[in-house]
């Protein structure tokens, strides 16, 4: 039995996600053009121009190598670049079997565990199906599955020494590995890292400190060569900008790169004297200069830490994890409801991974969120509560009152919040039907919990959040009220069960539902990528642009945004200068005189061609612009 959900697990999550790499194949961001261009010291052999301040060098060294091994050229480097992240997602899915096999050893020591039996294996790789696919899907081009593989390795490394593992020395070299090649994914797990070994040194205090030494010594191998080239090449010991310049940004509010502007340190008195705003890199290396090298052009920017800015933050990706994580705030409800004495199980058996988790999540939170940084600590925490926690087999009404009550209350707490209130209130409509009706006749109950799951959502919709705000509540008595006459009619057990039930399935609902969406957007992209106009755009612009004379090397100015200029990496030409959104309508509204003399600006600084990906407000530029048939003109300057 467990071979078989095995066997299939991997047979259907692998091939959803080849179906993903495979629609999303033409995909790429801002992020994978610079580890584009950082993969070209592989593919040049030219290794040191891989030392990058803000950049880690595993993933760009991974695609290098991809690109060697394909011989793909400027036509199919994106599409090797997703055969990468697939051979990255199948690492992350042997990483989380590393980690099960430590979950499914806690469950089957767990009595009456929410994950014991082939029920509980099947709802393991399930949850790993839709948080990887879902949270760190394949259309990205980011080092986000390699860091989610070394984050759930150290997490099962992690497990396995604290219950005191058979083969402790090579499980502590597993810890030191993970986090080495994690810290060379992304520099955020050089911090978080220190978290696991104090938890590590906590966790085999009686043991003595060689299984710490052990593993910090293997993980130093790893991290002290590169923060070593780092610190030389920023001249002050560092191991990465990527967290200074984030908290400047997103933290401080100093020129957000979300905000599509320039970077400081590429403007210049000249341009500004015409028009403010705009940036000139010259002959920079990189594609897109100011965002292959983030550090040099933002290097005027001063984070400090300021409570107001930090509270700010705080509030706002508070507001993330309640809009986005609702479906798991059910989590707090089964804790709640179980059976005496076993509320502190969990935290006592599964520590050394709730520890690392939380503070993942609070460190991101004072930051910057996403759903790919998240994911991991996402599905370690949920997995490893769920394996410790002992299904309840009676509740008791007070409990049951709580523990709905806190669910519902965490959602209402904000305006921003309201359509997951309505989510959950919807779950929690299911689950009373589920309650009460019998479940002979399967088939029939589901049905009728997932009716009325979306009766609930109609009636009580988002629209009106004073009617859904008094119906919650409503909601969470009636779910009371019940477990109070189930223990007066003596049948606790049977309303145990079936309300737990009710809730699982409605949430494998939900869940389910978010991953159909998810590939539903796929099976788009998939259809757009096959059409003439979508398959491999930016390949299709480079040509067009070489039939204009615009070879490789070139250096361009862009009137628009030089971040989402992909094209400019197939054709392998450089932006020299940028005229970002938020400054196009005031350059377009310029007198011809000024933006000539802007634009000669730009030729000086090395531009030999002008770039418009957005235009005038009124219609197309004059006709100095020649009009191209992938949406822009081109313009050729002159000093």
């Amino acid at each position: 039995m467990t071979r078989t959900i095995r066997l299939t697990a991997w047979v259907a999550i692998l091939a959803l996600a080849a179906f993903q790499a495979y629609a999303q194949r033409f995909s790429v961001g801002p992020d994978g053009i610079s580890y584009l261009d950082l993969s070209d010291a592989v593919v040049s052999g030219r290794w040191s121009t891989l030392i990058n301040l803000y950049w880690s060098p595993l993933y760009p060294v991974l695609v290098g190598l991809g690109r060697v091994i394909a011989g793909a050229g400027p036509r199919w480097e994106v599409v090797t670049m997703h055969v990468v992240n697939f051979m990255c997602f199948v690492a992350m899915f042997a990483a989380f079997e590393y980690l099960l096999v430590s979950i499914l050893a806690l469950a089957r020591s767990t009595r009456h565990s929410a994950l014991g039996g082939g029920w509980g294996l099947a709802a393991a790789y399930g949850l790993f199906g839709v948080f990887a696919l879902t949270m760190t899907p394949m259309e990205l081009t980011t080092p986000d599955s390699l860091s989610s593989a070394a984050i759930l390795l150290a997490f099962g490394a992690l497990l396995r020494l604290g219950e005191a593992s058979d083969h402790p020395r090579r499980d502590a070299i597993v810890l030191g590995v993970a986090l080495g090649l994690g810290a060379l994914a992304k520099s955020f797990l050089v911090p978080w890292a220190v978290v696991c070994f104090v938890v590590l040194a906590i966790a085999t205090r009686r043991r003595g400190v060689s299984l710490t030494a052990i593993a910090v010594g293997v993980w130093l191998i790893f991290v002290l060569p590169w923060s070593f080239a780092l610190s030389l090449a920023a001249g002050r010991p560092t191991f990465g900008d990527s967290g200074r310049l984030t908290f400047a940004w997103y933290v401080n509010g100093q020129d957000a790169p979300s905000l599509h502007g320039v970077p400081p340190d590429a403007r210049r008195p000249g341009t500004d004297a015409i028009l403010s705003g705009v940036g000139v890199t010259g002959y920079a290396p990189g594609t897109d200069p100011m965002w292959f090298d983030p550090a040099r052009w933002n290097r005027t920017l001063a984070p400090h830490w300021d409570l107001h800015d930090q509270l700010a933050t705080l509030k706002v990706f508070g507001l993330f994890y309640v809009q986005n994580l609702a479906p798991l705030m059910f989590l707090v409800f089964l804790l709640a409801i179980a059976p005496p004495g076993s509320r502190r199980v969990p935290w006592l058996r599964g520590w050394v991974v709730f520890v690392p988790t939380i503070a993942g999540l609070a460190a991101y939170a004072i930051i910057l969120v996403t759903a790919r940084y998240i994911m991991p600590f996402l599905l370690a925490g949920t997995l490893t509560l769920l394996a410790s926690l002992p299904i309840a087999r009676r509740i008791r009404p007070v409990w049951a009152l709580a523990g709905m009550f806190i669910v519902v209350t965490i959602e209402r707490l904000h305006p921003a919040t309201t359509v997951m209130l309505a989510l959950v209130t919807s779950i929690l409509g299911g689950t009373i039907v589920g309650a009460m009706m019998p479940t002979r006749r399967r088939w029939l109950w589901v049905l009728a919990i997932i009716a009325t799951m979306g009766l609930t959502r109609f009636v009580l919709a988002p629209s009106d959040r004073r009617a859904l705000l008094l119906g919650s509540l409503c909601l969470v008595a009636a779910f009371w009220f019940l477990a109070r006459r189930a223990v007066i009619d003596r049948r606790p057990v049977q309303f145990a069960h079936r309300s737990q039930a009710a809730l699982a399935t409605l949430l494998v609902v939900v869940l389910l539902g978010r991953l159909v969406s998810r590939l539903y957007q796929d099976a788009e992209m998939r259809g757009r990528s096959a059409s003439p106009g979508g398959n491999n755009l930016e390949w299709n612009v480079a040509q067009e642009l070489g039939a204009h004379g615009v070879v490789p090397g070139t250096r361009v100015a862009v009137i628009g945004p030089h971040a989402e200029s992909y094209w400019a990496r197939t054709a392998r030409v450089h932006i020299a200068a940028d005229v970002p959104p938020p400054v196009v309508p005031a350059f377009w509204d310029l007198a011809p005189s000024a933006r000539d003399s802007l634009l000669g600006q730009f030729a000086a600084a090395g531009a030999t061609v002008a770039i418009a990906t957005i235009g005038p407000e009124t219609g197309a530029p004059d006709s100095s612009w020649t009009p191209l048939r992938f949406h822009g003109w081109l313009k050729r300057l002159t000093r």
